[in-house]
């Protein structure tokens, strides 16, 4: 049982009158003891939100446990009343937002777990990988490791933070992986009738010719079909939209059983919510950017903007309101250290921003 588990479940106890006289006593004492919360290790704005709704929750359900107090000494009942009235100061001053202390979350941060580039095998087992590698090498160098996958056995790769990867599938097909990106795929991809990865994030494809085994990409919903081809893929599941743009060759592009054939120099864009599909035509220099090392923001929006910064340096992103409408353009090395990017993304939109640990706040 973990740390939060562990509060819930003595909070729920203490509310219900299930603690014995001892636990009870240790606890009221730690109440009076720090009923400011000093001691309190908050994470983010969002880890004291969930820790004051397990307490509110406490609280109602001792609220509905009156018979059980009822039964419990003068002694205890007026130490429950003493902490209990801790247990309210602590909540206004500490638990309770006021309206300055309301965050709307923009971006959220993930976890990872490693810092490095790491291909996981179906057992869990891990490696970690160089900024690029070719599949077939890695089997051969795994050798026992991978003598007992099977054709389903799928293989995944993860590039954390502030990573780009290039991986060479068996087939010969070259793919780069942007940060905060996972892409699986079969450990025998090539002996089956159609090649087929699961992509979560943002990859660019140089997909190998052979007609014989269609190449397809599975991600947030959505499905691309190509025999040969060049093309870029976003699939990042928090954005709840797919976008797909070709650079070069044929794709077919699936969502809801309907199918968007697109040329080269166009991309479809599919709100995955909304179950809505527009094609519009692209600049593909602006769009590979990142695989240059830049982020090329063409009149994007600043919301746009932050998600993209997210998932690179892998923080959190809020607002204490609603962020309004500010269109940023511009080019910005990703190479450097997240304060100097955002003095630099100040210095062009005028916007302010705030690093509290891994959270940035937008100030205006």
């Amino acid at each position: 049982m973990n740390k939060d588990e562990q509060l819930k479940k003595v909070l729920s106890d203490y509310a219900a009158g299930r603690l014995s006289a001892r636990e009870t006593k240790k606890l009221e004492h730690l109440i009076l003891k720090y009923p400011s919360g000093e001691s309190w290790d908050w994470k983010d704005s969002r880890h004291k939100e969930a820790v004051k709704d397990r307490i509110q929750a406490g609280i109602a359900a001792h609220n509905n446990s009156k018979a059980k107090i009822r039964r419990i000494n003068i002694r205890i009942a007026v130490s429950i009343a003493a902490a209990f009235v801790c247990f309210f100061i602590f909540l206004y001053l500490y638990l309770i937002p006021s309206a300055t202390d309301t965050f709307y979350t923009i971006a959220q941060s993930k976890s990872y777990s490693s810092d490095k580039v790491v291909l996981i095998l179906p057992d869990g087992k891990q490696f970690p990988l160089k900024d690029s590698a070719s599949f077939t090498q890695l089997k051969g160098e795994l050798g026992l490791q991978m003598k007992s996958l099977g054709l389903e056995n799928r293989i995944t790769v993860s590039v954390p933070d502030q990573k780009q990867f290039k991986l060479t599938l068996e087939d010969g097909t070259n793919v780069w992986l942007n940060a905060g990106s996972t892409l699986r795929f079969s450990s025998n991809l090539y002996k089956q009738t159609a090649r087929k990865v699961q992509l979560e994030g943002e990859a660019y494809f140089e997909v190998a010719s052979d007609k014989v085994h269609p190449f397809h990409v599975f991600g947030g919903g959505a499905e691309v079909k190509v025999t040969g081809t060049k093309f870029n893929v976003q699939a990042f599941e928090s954005d709840h939209f797919v976008r797909t743009s070709l650079a070069e060759g044929i794709v077919t592009f699936y969502m809801d059983h309907k199918a968007y054939k697109l040329a080269p120099g166009m991309e479809v864009i599919a709100d995955t919510e909304r179950k809505n599909v527009s094609a519009q035509s692209f600049d593909i220099d602006k769009l590979l950017s990142w695989k240059e090392g830049y982020f090329v923001f063409d009149n994007i929006e600043l919301v746009d903007v932050m998600k993209a910064v997210s998932r690179w340096y892998n923080i959190a992103v809020v607002a204490k309101s609603p962020v309004k409408s500010k269109k940023i353009g511009g080019t910005f090395p990703k190479n450097v250290p997240l304060i100097d990017f955002l003095n630099d993304l100040t210095l062009l939109s005028g916007v302010e921003f705030k690093i509290n640990g891994k959270e940035v706040e937008i100030l205006n």
